[in-house]
Formats: structure tokens, C-alpha cells, sequence
């Protein structure tokens, strides 16, 4: 009985985790996919690298098709004063890459 018990609650487990991908992201997951993001936009060369000087991470919303609609307070640095742009964000969604597994944000805009 005790066994039986054992191997469902490990088989859930597992299942689970693979179907819904684990848990949301840690707040320097989500500090990498952010400066990730702002320092390689797809289709662009960035000129003045950004760096992140204060990123604190706030709540998660439940898992949608899209990723984890997550807030946060974020404050950047750059020589490019359109990083500026970023001081202004309160929330970001972000996504597991299937082919990398690392965490990404989509563009906030």
C-alpha cells in the first residue's frame, strides 16, 4: 500500500513537471532574461551594452500558453538613453526556451 502511494505521488510529480514546465522563474532567472533581452533584440546591433544596477523581483500570475505574466522593479544603465525606457516597466512575461532551457522575456513592446 505504502509503495503504491509512493509510486503515484512520484509519478505525479514528474508528470507534472513536465507538463506544466516546472515553476515559475527566480528572480535572477528573470534578471538574465531581462538583460538578456535589452542587450540582444532580435533583428538588432546594440552599441551601448545595458547593465542592470537594481532588479527586485515581485509576483507571478499563473502559467498561460504565453509564459508567466511576472512583475518587477527593474533600474538600467546605458550609454543608449533609450535604455532609459526599461526604468518604466513594472511587468514582463517570461518563458522557458524549449530548445535552450534557459528562462527568456518576450519584448514589452
Amino acid at each position: 500500500m505504502r509503495l503504491r502511494f509512493a509510486l503515484t505521488a512520484v509519478l505525479t510529480f514528474v508528470l507534472g513537471g513536465c507538463i506544466f514546465g516546472g515553476s515559475e522563474p527566480s528572480e535572477a532567472q528573470m534578471k538574465d532574461a531581462m538583460l538578456d533581452a535589452m542587450n540582444h533584440p532580435p533583428g538588432e546591433t546594440v552599441s551601448a551594452p545595458v547593465t542592470i544596477t537594481f532588479f527586485k523581483k515581485g509576483a507571478c500570475d499563473n502559467p498561460t500558453p504565453q509564459g508567466y505574466s511576472c512583475t518587477f522593479t527593474v533600474k538600467v544603465a546605458s550609454a543608449n538613453i533609450g535604455a532609459s525606457m526599461y526604468n518604466n516597466i513594472p511587468t514582463g512575461v517570461f518563458y522557458k526556451d524549449k530548445q535552450s532551457g534557459k528562462w527568456m522575456m518576450r519584448p514589452p513592446f
